[in-house]
């Protein structure tokens, strides 16, 4: 939430070039003047083997966007790993 005439921007990146500030450059001038701006940086981490020989099940890091689409994905392949079957996502809260 936001008072009238500002508004809230998440830009975020993998950085490819070894410098944040110059892979974020291109989103940060669409945006015009910047009131206030908060930069963080996190290694992401991702496991090293599936879990099947194991059964050690590790998820990926949370990535840097703002619709958690990844991790969702993330998440129903570690419910697959573990289960052997797809999350059923057809049943009723309700029931």
């Amino acid at each position: 939430v936001s008072a009238p005439g500002i508004y809230i921007a998440i830009v975020s990146t993998i950085v490819e070039k070894g410098n944040p500030e110059e892979d974020l450059a291109p989103g940060l001038e669409v945006l015009g003047p910047i009131l206030q701006r908060f930069t963080s940086v996190q290694t992401n981490y991702e496991p090293i083997s599936d879990g099947s020989d194991d059964k050690c099940f590790i998820s990926k890091s949370f990535d840097g966007t703002s619709h958690f689409e990844a991790d969702c994905d993330d998440f129903l392949s570690l419910y697959k790993r573990v289960t052997g079957e797809d999350l059923d996502m057809s049943i009723s809260a309700d029931s």
